[in-house]
């Protein structure tokens, strides 16, 4: 049974006849938090923004946003917590320990990025957004064990809840899966991920 803590966008179903999916798509800002079940995630379009999803594969309690920028000021980044790094992943994370999942267990995978436009004073947003986003996540203390990130090209990063399998699409480019194996949901024992497959 899937129990999903945060809904921000309409849900899409998808699938072959007899396989019926939910795809939910996360635009700018947004976020999602749930436990295994028939959905993916989608963030299309990551130029400048980071994709972050958060998985313990343990529990199989997952989170995903797609942040925007590096910080807010004030009631902006409590309004939006998926919109901006510094709010979104101690968000997520909270409300992934609120449905069993736990830190010790919990890693990361982001994509996105790209310098696509520097907008005067605030230079580079896509450098800063991958700067903030692995800071926060060490200060946490969360391992980055896959990443998409930078360049000059916009990317779209999927994430199957049911094999807990990050993908990454490109213009052009055939799909990739960047979820190291080890991670993926079967491949991991009660005491953590399989290491040295």
């Amino acid at each position: 049974m899937q129990r999903v803590l945060a809904v921000d966008s309409g849900p899409q179903r998808f699938g072959t006849a007899g396989e019926t999916r939910l795809k939910v798509s996360l635009g700018l800002g947004q976020h999602r938090i749930g436990t295994v079940g028939d959905e993916e995630w989608v963030m299309y379009g990551l130029g400048s923004c980071v994709g972050l999803i958060l998985c313990d594969p343990v529990r199989r309690v997952s989170a995903a946003a797609h942040m925007v920028l590096p910080s807010g000021r004030g009631d902006q980044a409590g309004a939006e917590p998926g919109k901006y790094v510094e709010t979104a992943v101690p968000y997520l994370l909270e409300q992934m320990e609120a449905l069993g999942a736990r830190r010790k267990d919990v890693y990361a995978q982001a994509a996105g990025g790209a310098r696509m436009l520097a907008l005067g004073s605030l230079g580079d947003i896509g450098a800063r957004n991958i700067e903030a986003t692995r800071k926060v996540l060490a200060e946490l203390g969360i391992p980055l064990v896959a990443e998409r990130l930078g360049g000059t090209h916009g990317r779209t990063l999927w994430w199957d809840l049911r094999t807990g399998r990050a993908t990454v699409r490109r213009v052009g480019h055939p799909d990739e899966v960047i979820t190291p194996r080890e991670y993926w949901y079967g491949e991991v024992h009660v005491d953590g991920p399989r290491v040295g497959r």
